[in-house]
């Protein structure tokens, strides 16, 4: 939800920290007004880092907390709490020595216990933290997910104040960028003790060691403002003093935001992507995040859609039933592109040839690829389906967030699946991001659009999502042999074998057709120029408005 943890790594509604853009040669000189506002898609949810399930919360979470490393350009893992850090031979330790002047917002010094405290508190299962398997790897955590071990013995130790010691099980080759992950940022005990249940609710009941904390949210609402933190460590990387955010769901009203002055970056879409791309504020940003379809086969709004759901030539009717190709070129025409599996292109790369993980894994068979389109076999397939379950028609109602993109992608999917699939009844539900997540999360829902926002440079951020039981797998899809190559994947060391095990996994995931992917996002903004040394991402954390500043022209 890292997150789109993440970016619920599931949603994408990307804000200003979404501009691929980097200081070149000198820095410019800085304006004297250093305040900023920006449109962003959708509200924060929560602002305890456990339970960041969706991409505003963890944008804010992001720029405001931070763990023992920050993402620099190209997803390098650069120094934040820990100034440096070591890594045995074997790949099996990670010492991190912590800086002394990092401090929480109340003074307090961070210190190794915090991140003891916070990682302890993540993987223990009465906390039911949504990304607490993303510990998998690191020694005992599978045990204490599975309630088989306690919390305090997770592998990490402090060796007294400033020191961090992480053990592996096996060695995880992203596991540098793993870390800024906000599950695996530190906690301040006594505030989280203090606020309980509360914690994160408001922003009030929260700790901040991070550049910026929270100001004007209540737990609801759609504005905020970010100001600086007088205790972070760092504080000559902080230019912006003020970051107003302003939720904007209709790309009109952003643009006339954005002409008028009242905000300093807004998301286009369709149209005004092709009619602003002169305008010398245009700038587009290549994604590694995706949205997607699931389906609920545990616990649709009836009988004869569970029969359905879980009938798998009526999952695949669905999916063929839907041109990608002249979604993206045609209806969104925002540089996307069409999905060629659930995993995202810039993921990975084969050990041993360099090619693409979304291609390698890519199957041209229309029966199998899960991607491709294919009329005459969908209403093959769709009649086959419902003479099996039984039925003449299906009603199902399909989930979207209330803002412009969802808009496009349901009114597309409505259209696509009522014309060609007899029978086929679509009833749009549109709810604010907020309460479609909290639909997900309690199986409210027949059919959903979903995203995710990778939360490292890696094919399982993606494939874990839909192992047997895993908190993000919301349609409830099981296979053991899917389980059992990505089981393989998560736990070998060998490159070449863990590759194989991942396509073999997502082959396994499509020719099911587990869930239902769209496309590859590429987002357009019009953005103010004065703007300078924003960074962004494919996937995992960015380093937010760290070294961000207003230039005078």
């Amino acid at each position: 939800m890292k997150t789109m943890s993440k970016v619920f790594g599931i949603i994408a509604a990307v804000g200003l920290s979404g501009v691929a853009l980097s200081a070149c040669g000198q820095k410019a000189a800085a304006a004297s007004n250093q305040n900023i506002s920006v449109g962003i898609a959708s509200e924060i949810q929560m602002l305890d880092p456990v339970h960041d399930v969706d991409t505003t919360s963890s944008e804010i979470i992001g720029n405001t907390e931070e763990g023992l490393v920050t993402m620099g350009k190209q997803n390098k893992a650069e120094p934040g709490i820990a100034k440096s850090w070591t890594k045995s031979k074997d790949g099996l330790t990670y010492t991190f020595n912590l800086r002394h002047d990092a401090k929480w917002n109340d003074g307090t010094p961070v210190t190794a216990q915090d991140f003891v405290y916070g990682w302890r508190r993540g993987v223990d299962p009465k906390t039911a933290a949504e990304n607490a398997y993303l510990f998998s790897g690191i020694k005992n955590a599978d045990a204490i997910i599975a309630n088989k071990k306690d919390p305090d013995q997770l592998g990490i130790q402090a060796n007294g104040k400033y020191q961090v010691t992480v053990t592996l099980e096996h060695p995880i080759s992203y596991f540098e960028q793993l870390v800024q992950s906000a599950i695996f940022l530190p906690q301040e005990q006594k505030v989280v003790q203090k606020y309980g249940k509360k914690y994160g609710t408001d922003a009030t009941k929260v700790a901040y060691d991070g550049p910026y904390t929270i100001k004007k949210w209540n737990g609801s609402g759609d504005s905020w403002t970010l100001t600086k933190n007088n205790h972070y460590w760092n504080p000559n990387n902080v230019h912006l003093n003020q970051v107003t955010y302003q939720v904007v769901k209709e790309s009109s009203t952003g643009l006339n935001m954005f002409e008028s002055g009242q905000i300093d970056q807004t998301t286009l879409i369709g149209n005004q992507v092709q009619n602003e791309k002169n305008n010398k504020s245009y700038t587009k940003v290549a994604s590694g995040s995706n949205y997607f379809v699931q389906l609920n086969q545990k616990s649709p709004s009836s009988t004869i859609l569970k029969k359905a759901f879980n009938n798998v030539d009526i999952r695949k009717a669905l999916s063929l039933s839907i041109d990608r190709q002249s979604f993206v070129n045609n209806t969104l025409n925002d540089g996307s592109t069409a999905a060629l599996g659930i995993v995202t292109t810039g993921m990975g790369q084969n050990p041993s040839g360099g090619e693409d993980f979304a291609k390698a894994a890519y199957v041209k068979n229309d029966a199998d690829s899960g991607v491709n389109y294919n009329i005459a076999l969908a209403k093959q397939l769709w009649a086959k389906g419902m003479k099996e379950i039984g039925a003449t028609s299906l009603n199902v109602t399909l989930t979207a967030d209330d803002d412009d993109t969802h808009d496009t992608i349901v009114q597309y999917l409505q259209n696509a699946w009522t014309k060609n699939l007899k029978g086929m009844r679509v009833t749009v539900r549109k709810v604010p991001k907020t309460t479609r997540v909290k639909y997900l999360q309690t199986g409210n829902f027949d059919a959903i659009i979903s995203g995710w926002s990778p939360d490292y440079s890696d094919p399982s951020t993606f494939l874990d999502m839909f192992t047997t039981g895993n908190s993000y797998n919301f349609g409830d899809y099981s296979n053991s042999k899917f389980d059992a190559d990505m089981k393989t994947a998560d736990n070998t060391a060998d490159a070449k074998t863990r590759w194989n095990a991942m396509v073999n996994a997502e082959q396994t995931l499509m020719k099911d057709q587990g869930v239902i992917p769209l496309y590859q996002l590429s987002t357009s903004y019009l953005r103010n120029t004065k703007l300078k040394n924003v960074i962004i991402n494919p996937a995992g954390g960015n380093p937010g408005w760290r070294g961000v500043y207003l230039a005078n022209k």
